[in-house]
């Protein structure tokens, strides 16, 4: 049985949020760079972005990590270096796969590095935090999150 936790209405909700909670954090940059997490945190880092966009006069660059991949990230080097750093992704259970990303972002030397997503289940294995959260849900070890994105975007607890 799936259980919708997040409608369509409001994730924008949520995601509006959390870009003011950016701008907030972040109002002295004049730059951000926005790094989603393959392949749901890149669709939330992108509405992030859009609502940024809305919002504030950031020069906002992106970029995409893939923790199976992490091969070559010099691509994203001169977007991480000295800048002020927000790694999104859509859902946190452990904190393993926000680790792997922000070890391998922290290696290019950014600025400042800031977590957020859209749902924070708290079943830490990883000593690793979302900076900007918007909701946190507890929940079994068995029951799974689920962002789908089309044919709207919902988030479902199965």
């Amino acid at each position: 049985m799936k259980t919708i936790i997040l409608d369509h209405t409001r994730i924008e909700r949520t995601v509006k949020r959390i870009a003011f909670q950016i701008l907030e954090h972040c109002h002295e940059d004049t730059e951000i760079t926005l790094i989603g997490v393959k392949p749901r945190g890149v669709w939330v880092a992108k509405q992030i972005e859009s609502a940024l966009s809305e919002i504030s006069e950031f020069k906002v660059s992106f970029g995409e990590i893939e923790v199976e991949n992490l091969g070559d990230l010099n691509s994203l080097e001169s977007i991480i270096t000295g800048k002020s750093i927000i790694l999104i992704d859509d859902v946190i259970k452990s904190g393993e796969t926000m680790m792997i990303a922000a070890s391998a972002i922290v290696n290019l030397k950014p600025k400042l590095l800031i977590t957020a997503c859209l749902v924070d289940r708290k079943h830490r294995r990883f000593p690793i935090q979302s900076d900007f959260t918007g909701l946190s849900l507890a929940t079994t070890i068995q029951e799974h999150i689920r962002l789908l994105i089309d044919p709207v975007p919902t988030i479902y607890l199965e």
